[in-house]
């Protein structure tokens, strides 16, 4: 039996970014210098695992503007406090992950793409899945798996007696 795949769910990095931008640009001022030197340290420190250390900081900031409960702001640093155990950037790094969505956005648009989306082709959702489950097969290399699975080919397969 083969080993479970597992997944690591990982925030995109470039989202992560964008957001922080925004939030800069809330809690210093928008297109002040503060606001652009927060924005490159607090990225260095994402980038580096100290995910945490940018959340406190991000909530004393927070606190010394004074800012009623409720605020837009809020709201937005509650979105790092709830994804940063996917947001380990350093880490995934010296794994060898890929933490920006580009590379999957580019598999999709390969692997997909090239298959449903040329001229002249209309599918229904069940012949889509169909043929797409075919070229991931394909794809992965996992195609004799596929086959076999589809066509119960383990029957077929001689048993030697002992």
């Amino acid at each position: 039996m083969a080993a479970p795949i597992l997944a690591i769910f990982i925030l995109d990095l470039y989202h992560a970014l964008e957001r922080l931008h925004e939030l800069c640009a809330g809690l210093y001022g928008a297109d002040s210098p503060w606001a652009e030197r927060m924005a490159r340290t607090w990225t260095a420190m994402l980038k580096n695992d100290q995910v945490g250390e940018v959340i406190e900081a991000m909530r004393r900031r927070l606190h010394d503007l004074g800012t009623p409960p409720g605020d837009p702001l809020e709201k937005q640093i509650a979105y790092f406090e709830h994804h940063q155990d996917k947001m380990r950037y350093k880490t995934y790094r010296e794994q060898g992950l890929f933490y920006g969505s580009g590379v999957i956005e580019g598999g999709c648009k390969s692997v997909i793409g090239q298959r449903l989306k040329e001229s002249g082709m209309f599918w229904t959702e069940a012949g889509a899945t169909s043929i797409l489950n075919l070229r991931l097969a394909l794809k992965s290399n996992r195609w004799d798996q596929c086959w076999n699975r589809l066509h119960n080919s383990d029957y077929l397969k001689i048993k030697l007696a002992a």
